[in-house]
């Protein structure tokens, strides 16, 4: 039977693996016989910065109307929404998380709510965290949804995710159009391979999760998704590993095994952050249909641009170039940017 969510079998507890932090319990979250109870309310928390509180986050919850109202969500600022991946959390620094809030913020009066669902997609549980996707899905819907009936105008919510993150996003779009609600953007940042192979679009993000869906692809075959699953897919450097650098950056640091699981994979995120500090810093080239997966690659000419400022009528795969460190951008005439 289930294993009540106080019990110390369902604690969380910090360890680092090739130098990063990552989130592990002894005990499965899910709806299995001897998993950790699921308590939404607990292992999904909806943490709200702006730039009066970049640093310290505001909780939100659903349906709680007094707390959104004494919070510093303005109604007026666009909204962005991002989800972490598998063994992440939403309060670790240096990684995706914090650094993508972090951008928004110094770029613009946003409202920035990351969702951490660390408790779900603690390791070594990869195939529950995939399991309890729907579920987590439906309650982050919810929030969304909260938001909307409470007077945020949709048009103005931006959802992002990396890598589980990324799937998470699309059955949020996916359940949310079941309430007539559609999502005007989501971008996924090197969406999930393992589990997700069968390419059904309604068990992964997809183009019809919203009205534009871009996706990032960086590791593709490992731990991203090669295929083309949104309205536009970007492939730096071919999309796959090694990412231009990594094998030199890890191996400074002394994490022989961030270059074949870590490194590429997280270059989504990087050059994410990169482009909403310049939105032009990744100019791609449409690859011929003809061309095969990674051979197009000639350094971008600014008929399309990579990232935060890739346009909406966008369709098709694009693919590009970049710098081995940052900054990463072909395209980006600010040097170094302090990411």
């Amino acid at each position: 039977m289930p294993i009540p969510a106080t019990s110390a079998l369902c604690s969380i507890f910090t360890l680092l693996i090739a130098g990063s932090p990552i989130f592990y319990s002894p005990t499965p979250r899910g709806f299995c016989s001897n998993c950790c109870q699921i308590k939404e309310r607990d292992d999904v928390k909806f943490m709200l910065y702006t730039r009066k509180n970049p640093f310290k986050a505001q909780n939100l919850y659903l349906s709680d109307d007094k707390r959104l109202r004494k919070s510093n969500f303005n109604f007026n600022h666009p909204l962005v929404i991002y989800l972490h991946g598998f063994s992440e959390s939403a309060t670790s620094e240096r990684q995706s998380s914090q650094e993508i809030k972090d951008a928004f913020l110094k770029n613009g009066t946003y409202n920035v709510i990351l969702i951490d669902w660390s408790p779900l997609t603690a390791v070594p549980w990869y195939t529950n965290s995939v399991d309890n996707l729907p579920i987590a899905a439906r309650y982050m819907a919810r929030f969304i949804r909260f938001l909307v009936q409470k007077g945020f105008p949709v048009k103005d919510i931006h959802l992002i995710g990396f890598s589980l993150g990324a799937e998470v996003a699309g059955f949020i779009g996916q359940q949310l159009q079941e309430w007539s609600i559609l999502l005007p953007r989501i971008t996924g940042l090197d969406p999930a391979l393992p589990l997700f192979e069968d390419g059904s679009p309604n068990r992964r993000l997809g183009p019809n999760d919203a009205l534009f869906v871009d996706i990032i692809h960086t590791d593709g075959g490992i731990l991203g998704n090669p295929e083309a699953m949104g309205h536009v897919d970007f492939y730096p450097n071919g999309g796959h590993a090694l990412q231009p650098g990594c094998a030199r950056q890890e191996i400074a640091n002394n994490r022989w095994l961030g270059i074949l699981i870590g490194c590429s994979h997280q270059r989504a995120w990087e050059y994410f952050i990169e482009s909403v500090h310049y939105p032009m810093a990744f100019p791609a080239n449409r690859c011929e249909p003809s061309k095969l997966f990674g051979t197009c690659r000639d350094g971008g000419n600014g008929k399309a641009f990579m990232g935060m400022g890739a346009d909406k009528r966008l369709r098709g795969k694009f693919f590009l170039d970049t710098k081995g460190e940052s900054p990463y951008g072909r395209s980006n005439p600010l040097g170094s940017i302090g990411l």
